[in-house]
């Protein structure tokens, strides 16, 4: 049996993982070329905006100095296990208001408001509450993560197509069988959208958390450069995080034509 190339086991075939590739590539060239025409002619004073090149001495400095793998190893370990735990919570709260109406009308009101609550006025009562550890970065990535995972789990449920849901009555399927074989993978697209929306305000959320109270991590580097007035420094953390949303996206996106690989075939 041939063996799985990387790009199979993302969902994609050869032309389409060269071609995702390609597109890539060409957004970060036209990224950057902007970018550093824009600092090198539109703005020049360096301390609002500094070239690319800058930026990639900034990051080699502080891969050198080990900085950045301190950084790097306290922010991918808050996201890394705060977040999924803000997916299952997520999952299974939206399950289980999307099966009792009556449950949701009276949640809805306070999810509502939870999640308009802006993170940075609640991250300093986190962290006087539950201190300057991981507690509180988690506390805070878990709040700003699980309400559009439980809105899109929600929704995706409820809008399952009745059609199909009929068509399985019609063959006699339980309530359960209706649930694992129509309703849930109708949902898993949504589902992972919504889990995308998330990892972005993760990212939001952990810097936040880590600028009110932190002694390692993206955010915490991010607000000493900008005390020092260092925006080489400030934007290479930058465009790690963003490296990092992308990161998750790719993977998340992978992960959906896992597990509905009909949605890609049905969209081709």
């Amino acid at each position: 049996m041939q063996k799985e190339r990387w790009y199979q086991r993302l969902g994609l075939d050869q032309s389409n993982w060269r071609a995702s590739l390609t597109r890539n590539s060409l957004s970060v060239i036209v990224l950057f070329v902007v970018w550093d025409f824009t600092a090198r002619f539109l703005v020049t004073n360096r301390l609002i905006l500094v070239p690319p090149i800058d930026v990639l001495n900034a990051v080699a400095l502080d891969l050198r100095n080990g900085e950045l793998w301190k950084n790097s190893y306290v922010t991918w370990l808050e996201i890394v296990i705060s977040f999924p735990v803000a997916v299952i919570i997520g999952v299974l709260t939206g399950m289980v208001l999307s099966a009792n109406r009556f449950l949701a009308q009276i949640a809805e009101p306070l999810l509502m408001a939870s999640n308009s609550v802006p993170v940075i006025a609640l991250a300093p009562l986190f962290i006087a509450w539950l201190g300057l550890g991981f507690a509180s970065k988690f506390a805070i990535i878990l709040l700003v993560s699980v309400f559009p995972v439980i809105i899109a789990t929600e929704v995706a449920l409820r809008s399952t197509d009745k059609t199909f849901i009929d068509a399985a009555r019609s063959f006699n399927a339980s309530g359960s069988q209706i649930f694992t074989t129509v309703q849930l993978p109708f949902a898993i697209p949504y589902i992972i959208g919504g889990v995308r929306v998330a990892f972005a305000r993760a990212l939001v959320g952990v810097v936040v958390a880590e600028f009110f109270g932190a002694f390692a991590g993206y955010g915490y580097a991010i607000l000493a450069a900008g005390q020092a007035f260092n925006t080489a420094r400030l934007l290479s953390y930058v465009v790690l995080l963003g490296v990092m949303g992308m990161v998750g996206s790719i993977l998340l996106r992978a992960l959906e034509r896992r597990l509905a690989p009909w949605r890609e075939e049905f969209t081709e």
